[in-house]
Parts: structure tokens; sequence; C-alpha cells
């Protein structure tokens, strides 16, 4: 899964889906290898059967992702969704100072669990506490309800914040692209006080 974050702009894409124009990115462009060893890096694969629970306290919307954008909540940037709604990627306010802490405390986990009486995988892209916070809501990104995100909606601003991906489609988000990251840091404070 391609991560990227240019930390001279701020800005941060999380490609949840295969793309064929990701293939231009590799480590060797990368500076994560300043900070990490990159052959360390994963996204773990756990069962925890008991999220389902969890989920099960949060708020399930009756609309869909599409449908409360601009309504129910802002985006802070934008997320691409594809023509049925799903959602492709999501952009995003990520500086280095915010990823490096994700990375090192592997926010990013994919869960295997049992919701609303059928398997679907979770894919954190935050700590897990604050995934699961009871105010977050869940929305699903089609009618067929197979795949949902978990957005953290900030109080004030009405801001969206996408903090996980549940999906039973794995034809669109497939295990083994979610589980393999490609962490890609531009422009980090190390690199520039290294020149």
């Amino acid at each position: 899964m391609l991560i990227t974050c240019d930390n001279s702009m701020q800005m941060g894409y999380i490609y949840l889906m295969p793309n064929e124009s990701t293939d231009e990115y590799t480590l060797d462009k990368s500076d994560i290898g300043l900070f990490y060893d990159v052959n360390s890096l994963s996204i773990p694969r756990i069962k925890w059967l008991g999220m389902g629970q969890s989920l099960s306290q949060m708020r399930l919307a009756t609309k869909t992702y599409r449908e409360a954008v601009d309504n129910a909540f802002h985006c802070e940037y934008w997320n691409d969704l594809d023509s049925e709604g799903y959602m492709i990627g999501i952009e995003l306010y990520l500086t280095e100072e915010r990823l490096l802490p994700l990375v090192a405390h592997q926010a990013f986990k994919l869960y295997d669990v049992r919701w609303r009486n059928r398997d679907f995988r979770v894919l954190t892209l935050d700590a897990y506490h604050d995934v699961l916070n009871k105010n977050n809501v869940i929305y699903p990104l089609s009618p067929e309800k197979d795949a949902f995100v978990i957005v953290s909606i900030d109080s004030l601003s009405k801001v969206g914040k996408i903090m996980a991906l549940i999906s039973a489609r794995d034809d669109l988000y497939p295990l083994d692209y979610l589980q393999k990251p490609l962490f890609m840091l531009a422009n980090s404070s190390r690199c520039f006080s290294e020149n």
C-alpha cells in the first residue's frame, strides 16, 4: 500500500487500491530509510473478532460517504471515489512529524473481524484507540454495504478525517497490496539537514 508524505507541502496521499500510476514510486526515492530500517516496515495482519463489538458501538450512518460529504461534514482535502462510491485514495494533511510516529507505532494495521454477521477486514490509519472512538461515525461507501469508512468529525470545524477502511471486498482492496507498505517520504528534515 502506497502512503506518500511530502513534508515541504505538508500533504500526503494514501492509495487504498492498487494503481498502475504508483509504479514510479520506489523506496530508493523515499527518505523513510533515514529514520527506519525499510526491511522492518510492515502492516501487521491480526485476527481480532472482538473488534466487531467496538464497531457496533459506533453510529452507522444511513447515508453513504458520498452523500454525507459537504452535508454531514467537510473533507480536509479531497478523497477520491470510483463511480460506485468505493474509496480509491485519501488526500490528507500529513507532515513528517505526524507520519513518523504512525509508522513507529504501527498505526497502519489490518484486522480480520466479524461485524454485522459478516467477515470484514479493517485497515486502521491511526492509533486503534482513536479509530475505535465511539464518537466516530461509520459511513457505507455504497448501498451494498460491503465497504465502509470510519470518520472522525471535528465538532467545531465539521471536518471529517478518515480513520479506517472496513471492507469485505478483497477484489477492490486486495490483502497482499494492503499488507505491503511503501512509505514515500519526500523532503524530510533530516535530508535537508544533511545537505
